[in-house]
């Protein structure tokens, strides 16, 4: 959901299609792509054309005089005018609605007005990227346009009563008997519009509708009970300390800290093994490629062989990343039920994951003398998506008209402070423990505690609530690191827990 839009939620449904259903649906779904690259096409020749254009170039400089003399009037006139520049250059979202309409037209037995319409969207936003963010255009390749979607449930791609029509095609869905979310949310919500979406599965293609519905999406149940299956709790603070891999959650009622997805590296060990072999199979097929040292040549146009089963074990490794993103998602949903199943007040600090993915600048060396990686935590961060939990828990708190408490991190200092002393001590990132008073405290916890306590500006911790809940505090934290000190499997070492045993 976002903000000035109403709430929707989305259910996805396995479609039931003989085989020359699935060939239509490849065939149309190829045809989305042409129309897709024919329409961002013009749409490149176009703003390729707007910018040799001596009055838009013109209106730019005048643009960036007006923004260093911060004149808003002259700015707003400016902005106008090139708006119109960009419209009389047909770049807006109707415009392209007419250009894509002249094509369809010729596909008009696979690919309705609705769809062709949303196709042209999709190239709009685009386009938009490369108006207002200077990023680039990209055409889609073969096989790489994997959805589809129409403009209403009354038109084009429809859904009703368990069948999808689309065009001529009469495609069933598969509803489990025991599903009472996907009963109770047709039963009691409108459909906005559907979308139809392609998936490779084990290496065969699935075909699956995905129901844009309006409103908020009804609780699960457990099927045998018809009861609750996650009841959050209101009102009820919880801190919540996330790094690159770990998550430190502490509530009034429970403390713990765990490795975010942690079956990932074993899926990480099978994909090492599939990209080794795909390395070996390419430089056996292609010698004249390489160099002596086993660099690639460069400056010349090289042409590439492949063998079957190069190509057979590539399926395999993008059905590696397709589980692995599966079982992030799952594991995070999983995770952020829990979270707000300890409160609906979520405490976190402000984190710019994908500045942590970027190799440092600064040249370090070690006591030794030799120079140190520049490497930081991007292989940690994509293979752990701490971000996508923080925005799942921001979805979820949504559908309640709530969201995520982010504090400040420059005057809060989660991990230096000292509640006790009232103090900020800095620390290296290899001390895991904090000693606060008399006692020894996980450093991610602590971080977790002091957030969890945070004042109403969101600036600073609040020193009174800490030492009204420190003492609670202190007996979870310990139970929970007795639970683990037995628990026979390899912590990550961010955790500390070897430290203690």
């Amino acid at each position: 959901m976002t903000k000035g839009k109403k709430d929707c939620f989305v259910i996805e449904l396995k479609l039931l299609i003989d085989i020359w259903q699935k060939d239509i649906l490849l065939k149309r779904f190829e045809i989305a792509r042409t129309l897709y690259n024919t329409t961002l096409s013009y749409a490149v020749k176009q703003y390729t054309l707007m910018q040799e254009s001596k009055h838009y170039r013109k209106q730019l400089r005048y643009y960036q005089k007006a923004k260093k003399s911060n004149d808003s009037k002259e700015l707003k006139q400016i902005a106008k005018e090139l708006d119109n520049i960009r419209q009389s250059f047909g770049l807006s979202e109707y415009q392209l609605h007419a250009y894509i309409k002249k094509h369809q037209h010729n596909y008009k037995k696979h690919i309705d007005s609705n769809t062709s319409q949303k196709i042209a969207s999709t190239v709009w936003k685009a386009v938009q990227d490369v108006l207002f963010k200077g990023s680039k255009a990209h055409f889609k390749r073969y096989e790489m346009f994997h959805s589809v979607e129409g403009k209403s449930n009354k038109a084009g791609i429809r859904f009703k009563e368990n069948i999808v029509y689309w065009n001529g095609l009469t495609l069933p869905v598969r509803i489990r008997k025991q599903d009472l979310f996907v009963k109770e949310s047709l039963a009691l919500h409108a459909i906005k519009y559907c979308r139809l979406v392609k998936k490779v599965i084990r290496g065969k293609h699935t075909f699956y509708v995905q129901l844009v519905m309006d409103g908020i999406p009804p609780a699960k149940r457990i099927p045998s009970t018809g009861a609750f299956r996650h009841s959050y709790q209101k009102q009820k603070r919880v801190g919540i300390d996330i790094g690159p891999s770990t998550i430190a959650i502490v509530s009034e009622e429970t403390v713990f800290i765990q490795q975010l997805a942690p079956e990932v590296p074993l899926l990480e060990k099978q994909k090492r093994r599939l990209l080794r072999k795909l390395d070996r199979s390419r430089r056996s097929t292609n010698p004249n490629n390489f160099k002596k040292d086993g660099t690639i040549k460069h400056g010349v146009k090289l042409r590439w062989t492949y063998s079957k089963n190069y190509q057979k074990t590539k399926k395999q490794v993008k059905e590696l990343y397709r589980k692995k993103a599966s079982y992030i998602k799952e594991n995070h949903g999983a995770l952020a039920n829990r979270i707000l199943s300890l409160g609906d007040e979520v405490y976190i600090e402000t984190m710019h994951f994908k500045g942590l993915t970027k190799r440092t600048k600064e040249t370090k060396t070690n006591i030794q003398g030799k120079i140190q990686s520049k490497k930081r935590f991007g292989k940690s961060i994509g293979n752990h998506a701490p971000a996508m939990l923080v925005e799942i828990i921001n979805q979820k708190l949504g559908y309640t008209k709530q969201t995520i408490q982010k504090v400040n991190t420059i005057t809060f200092k989660a991990s230096q402070y000292n509640h006790v002393t009232d103090r900020y001590e800095k620390k290296k990132l290899h001390q895991r423990w904090s000693q606060i008073g008399s006692h020894l405290v996980q450093r991610d916890l602590y971080s977790a505690f002091l957030l969890m306590n945070s004042d109403t500006n969101l600036q600073q911790t609040d020193p009174d609530l800490c030492n009204k809940t420190f003492t609670t505090f202190l007996k979870l934290h310990n139970q929970h690191i007795e639970d683990l000190k037995p628990v026979k499997k390899t912590f990550p070492l961010s955790l500390g827990i070897k430290q203690i045993k």
